[in-house]
């Protein structure tokens, strides 16, 4: 490990942006390759959103968690410097930002600097971590997570379940939310509040999380 990389082995989730159900992509490929080194690994995908990348939700966005740590883009400058000034103008803190290898280029590292946001380019994150074997220190235990979507029955109902941690789901009724048990403890957005305020006094979240799905 090199000594300037040390403190990766103290970041504990890993949003992937890009990562979604095409395994000829190179975001894809990255939970094969660096899946197995401890760290809470989210694919973040809109198209694929609500479908499992080896067993874990693509969410649409990667911002149920307010604070997130890295996030590690595998798309076109183009599309970097959208995302960038999209987040900045709805007020996010941006996170340190590892740009892969073809996510570059002089507008992308100079809107990064002007706004001074803390970033890697030039190197592939996995490469990193897999070949230094920088491992997560404190890794979090695995998640269960969660989906809701909308009845195709006619009724327009939502459909809460739960899935372990692994558990494959290919979507196939429109997507409303989808995310891990830390999703669903932080994210400030509707549906998890919702599930949140139905928790009774005597049980966790988790357990209201499961008794909402039955």
């Amino acid at each position: 490990m090199e000594e300037h990389d040390a403190w990766l082995a103290d970041v504990r989730s890993v949003h992937i942006i890009g990562a979604g159900l095409r395994q000829d992509r190179p975001a894809h490929q990255a939970f094969h390759d660096a899946g197995h080194l401890g760290y809470r690994m989210v694919p973040v995908h809109p198209r694929d959103a609500g479908n499992t990348l080896l067993g874990r939700p693509i969410r649409s966005h990667p911002w149920l968690d307010e604070e997130p740590e890295l996030f590690v883009l595998f798309l076109s400058p183009e599309r970097v410097i959208g995302q960038l000034r999209s987040w900045l103008l709805e007020g996010r803190t941006i996170p340190f930002i590892w740009l892969q290898p073809g996510a570059e280029n002089d507008d992308v590292v100079e809107f990064l600097e002007s706004a001074n946001i803390g970033h890697s380019i030039g190197r592939c994150w996995v490469v990193t971590v897999r070949d230094g074997d920088i491992r997560c220190s404190n890794s979090i235990e695995e998640q269960k997570w969660y989906l809701q979507t909308t009845s195709l029955d006619g009724s327009e109902c939502s459909i809460w379940r739960t899935f372990k941690f692994g558990e494959e789901h290919t979507l196939t009724e429109p997507l409303e939310w989808v995310g891990d048990s830390i999703d669903l403890s932080r994210s400030n957005e509707t549906i998890p509040r919702y599930i949140r305020s139905l928790k009774g006094n005597d049980e966790s979240l988790e357990q209201a999380a499961l008794r909402l799905a039955n």
